[in-house]
């Protein structure tokens, strides 16, 4: 189970519904479109499922390959891949910074007098 914990990462996960939805955007496709391409390769995949696996970037290898094929995809740019990730990791940390500050305690007015009084 530890292995899996591994590469389960909630950056890769935001990476991947960004590739696909802007890749989604870019073919002009929806959901049902996307569901109904799979299904001419074989593959069932209702709307709402897939809506809910992109959203949440829960998808396993073979659906992402799957949904490259549907939206007809002929190669997958890894530096694009790449600058996603970096911009998702740039973004969780700026988030991490900001929630840091918010729950750092501000010093009390009497701690600023105190100091105030030693000059």
């Amino acid at each position: 189970r530890q292995v899996a914990k591994l590469f389960d990462s909630p950056e890769m996960r935001e990476t991947l519904r960004r590739l696909v939805r802007a890749e989604m955007a870019f073919k002009g496709m929806e959901y049902r479109d996307l569901s109904e391409q799979l299904a001419e390769l074989g593959v069932v995949q209702t709307e709402g499922n897939l809506r809910s696996k992109v959203n949440n970037g829960s998808l396993g290898a073979q659906l992402f390959v799957y949904l490259l094929m549907a939206m007809d995809v002929d190669a997958l740019d890894m530096q694009r891949v790449r600058n996603v990730l970096a911009d998702v990791h740039a973004a969780a940390e700026d988030t991490a910074q900001r929630s840091g500050a918010a729950q750092r305690p501000k010093p009390s007015r009497s701690r600023e007098r105190k100091k105030e009084d030693i000059k």
